[in-house]
């Protein structure tokens, strides 16, 4: 490694070790960065399930994206905590009126509403509005708060899964050709067991879920971060699972290595050289696909740098990254999360205009 980037990574590991367990732990996995609810963690799923080569549940995919929609509105607005504001929302709803005592009811939120319960055609979505709106008083801190109905497309995800893939792998997640091995007494068809690398992995974060919703036993996974703390984190929480420290300028693997790399919120931190360098190595050790999820992305035609202490927050540009990566073998979809949102669920507010997801293949 260049000193530049050895540089680097020291002034990148120092900006995370300052940061205590219990921080880290919760960074990233509430409001609207919740993987339940924020749109950028549920397409990273999707992409898993489709890579498992299931484009049966297209349709549950869409009914996610509009309960994304919703619940980001319901979580965020203000006082939803008191039991009266709830019960007048539920009432406005129930009335088909966009107006609660003054607060106005987003047109989407009332139809989703309308189409509750759904019959599609995999399961029951049930009116998981109606629930949240009807549940107890939630107290004002987050970290204490009860919200089952946020788990609802978690519980109809494994429903799916495990009656679709109903093997029960209890082996070593190493030990690949020992999963396929027992696999062959059961019934039902034998699921791939996917390679995938997430860098930047932080304690966990999106891999609560990808473990929560039924997609961990139908993966080999593997979590790397330079953050000593994080991977402590994580261990604790997935005890067994391959969660290591590591560096995105240098990722310990042999080429093609896996068969699918997840990125969440990392590109921008990076300097331009660092960029290109972490690009080339994701792509260098994935053989098949990778998504990427970006939280400062326009369509500019040059990246805008911006140094912040130790790290970066920087503007990339979507032309640039788009080439950056086809040059490494790598092509496909750049999703717009506003204009997703609003084409698929007629959402036309998002919590960051500057979203983007890659779903990018090899070619």
């Amino acid at each position: 490694m260049n000193p530049d980037l050895l540089l680097e990574t020291e002034k990148l590991t120092r900006s995370w070790a300052q940061y205590e367990a219990t921080w880290l732990r919760s960074y990233l996995v509430a409001g609207v960065e919740d993987p339940r609810i924020n749109l950028q963690s549920i397409l990273s799923r999707h992409f898993l399930i489709h890579a498992l080569g299931q484009n049966r549940w297209d349709v549950l995919m869409a009914q996610e994206y509009r309960f994304a929609s919703v619940m980001n509105w319901l979580s965020g607005v203000t006082d939803i905590t008191e039991a009266e504001l709830r019960a007048a929302i539920l009432h406005a709803l129930r009335n088909r009126s966009d107006n609660a005592e003054g607060l106005e009811i987003p047109h989407y939120v009332l139809q989703t509403f309308e189409a509750l319960p759904a019959e599609v055609d995999v399961c029951a979505i049930p009116n998981y509005v109606e629930q949240f709106l009807l549940s107890p008083e939630r107290s004002t801190n987050q970290a204490e708060a009860s919200e089952p109905e946020l788990d609802t497309f978690c519980r109809l995800w494994n429903g799916q899964l495990e009656a679709h893939f109903p093997l029960k792998i209890a082996v070593e997640r190493s030990n690949r050709a020992s999963c396929r091995s027992s696999a062959q007494v059961d019934e039902g068809p034998v699921p791939p067991l996917l390679s995938l690398v997430e860098p930047a992995c932080g304690s966990a974060n999106d891999y609560r879920f990808v473990h929560s919703y039924g997609l961990a036993r139908l993966l080999d996974y593997t979590g790397f971060d330079l953050c000593q703390t994080n991977i402590e984190n994580a261990r604790v929480l997935f005890p067994g699972v391959r969660f290591e420290t590591g560096n995105v300028f240098e990722i310990s693997a042999p080429p093609k290595a896996f068969d699918l790399c997840v990125v969440h919120d990392l590109f921008e931190h990076l300097s331009l050289s660092g960029l290109e360098q972490a690009v080339r190595e994701v792509c260098r050790v994935t053989r098949r696909g990778i998504c990427v999820g970006f939280f400062q992305m326009d369509e500019i035609p040059e990246h805008i740098v911006r140094p912040r202490d130790d790290y970066y927050w920087n503007l990339l540009s979507l032309p640039r990254m788009r080439e950056l990566f086809a040059s490494e073998g790598f092509y496909g979809q750049a999703i717009h999360i506003g204009s997703f949102l609003s084409h698929h669920a007629g959402c036309q507010q998002t919590y960051n205009p500057n979203a983007y997801t890659f779903v990018l293949e090899a070619r």
